[in-house]
C-alpha cells in the first residue's frame, strides 16, 4: 500500500507499509542484573523530568519562530485573496510561505521529541 500526500507547504509526502523482523534491544546491564528504569513527569517548564533528576527542556519552537510567521502573515493579509479564476497567484504564493513557517516548527518539534524518545529507549530498560 503506497499513498503520496501533498501537505499545505506543497511538500510531497510518500507513506508505505512494509514488514520487518523485530529485533530485541540487548538489556543495558547485561542479563544477569536487575533492569534499569525510569520514570517520566511531562511538563509545562520542562518537558520531560525523568527520575534521575535528569531534565529535558522546553525549546519553545513556536516563540523563536514567532516574529517570522508574524511578519509572513501580515504579507498575506496584505494580499488580494479573490482573483477571476480562484485565488491570486501572489496570494497563493505567501499562503505557502506561511505554511512552510509552521511546517518548520512542526519539524523542529517533532525531531526534538523523536531524538528526545530513542534517547531514552537506548538508555533504559523500562520507561
Amino acid at each position: 500500500m503506497r499513498e503520496r500526500r501533498l501537505n499545505a507547504a506543497g511538500q510531497y509526502h510518500v507513506c508505505f507499509v512494509c514488514t520487518e523482523e523485530v529485533r530485541r534491544l540487548p538489556r543495558i546491564n547485561g542479563e544477569g542484573v536487575d533492569l534499569e528504569f525510569v520514570r517520566v513527569d511531562l511538563g509545562i517548564e520542562s518537558l520531560a523530568v525523568l527520575s534521575t533528576g535528569e531534565k529535558a527542556g522546553n525549546p519553545r519552537w513556536f516563540e523563536s519562530e514567532q516574529e517570522r510567521l508574524r511578519r509572513e502573515q501580515q504579507k498575506l493579509s496584505r494580499k488580494e485573496k479573490k482573483g477571476p479564476d480562484g485565488p491570486s497567484n501572489n496570494w497563493e504564493r505567501q499562503r505557502k510561505r506561511v505554511a512552510k513557517v509552521h511546517q518548520r516548527i512542526q519539524d523542529r518539534r517533532k525531531d526534538f521529541i523523536e531524538k528526545l524518545t530513542t534517547r531514552l529507549v537506548e538508555k533504559f530498560d523500562v520507561i
